[in-house]
């Protein structure tokens, strides 16, 4: 067991560390799945389809149509406005839905969201009351506040910055805060962290070295 979890350590701390190259390559990072080509999840995507309440970004269980939505509004060919050519990639969206088995593009769409969020900026627990949750609405939402984060830093025009992938967006907030707060400490990738305990956990239980 422990062999098998170090072995997925590597795979995703990998993933990770090509998914932030891959949000400063010449494509953009795009992934093409059959026919169908993903760009990175952008800011503006994540906004769009919060506002439509698609279950992909919102409480409860996603259904076909939603993950038909959330692959439709990542696709390199997405388009606002319907026309013969936008219609026809949604439905060769549609045809590879219906095709798949046990919620194989479900897993696409939630390994793409994933991907996403696994740079957004965690600071280390040090302990104090500063990170306890308080009972009221936020000031503005979180995706605004790192738009703003990096538009100041790097003097960009916010609406530009909406449509860089959320990917990006958390790398140069993290950038941003590596280098202006001092001792400034930043967690690990949620799923590095979750890997690790699971490897911890199986060490504490004695397991170490079983396969």
């Amino acid at each position: 067991m422990i062999n098998e979890l170090a072995d997925d350590l590597r795979k995703a701390e990998a993933r990770i560390v090509e998914n932030r190259l891959l949000a400063w390559s010449s494509d953009a990072g795009e992934e093409t799945i059959g026919k169908m080509s993903l760009v990175p999840f952008t800011a503006k995507a994540w906004v769009d389809l919060k506002l439509v309440g698609n279950k992909m970004v919102c409480d409860g269980k996603p259904t076909d149509d939603d993950v038909l939505e959330y692959l439709w509004r990542n696709s390199k060919h997405y388009g606002p406005e319907a026309n013969a050519k936008t219609q026809k990639a949604k439905k060769a969206i549609g045809y590879l839905l219906g095709k798949s088995k046990d919620n194989e593009l479900q897993m696409i769409a939630y390994r793409h969201l994933n991907d996403a969020f696994a740079e957004i900026p965690e600071r280390v627990n040090s302990g104090s009351n500063s990170f306890s949750r308080e009972n009221k609405m936020p000031a503005i939402e979180g995706i605004v506040g790192a738009i703003d984060e990096v538009a100041a830093r790097y003097g960009q025009n916010p609406q530009d910055v909406l449509s860089w992938s959320m990917n990006r967006i958390f790398q140069l907030q993290k950038a941003i805060r590596l280098a202006t707060i001092p001792d400034y400490k930043l967690a690990e990738p949620g799923l590095v962290k979750m890997i690790k305990q699971e490897i911890l956990t199986e060490i504490n239980n004695g397991t170490e070295g079983r396969t």
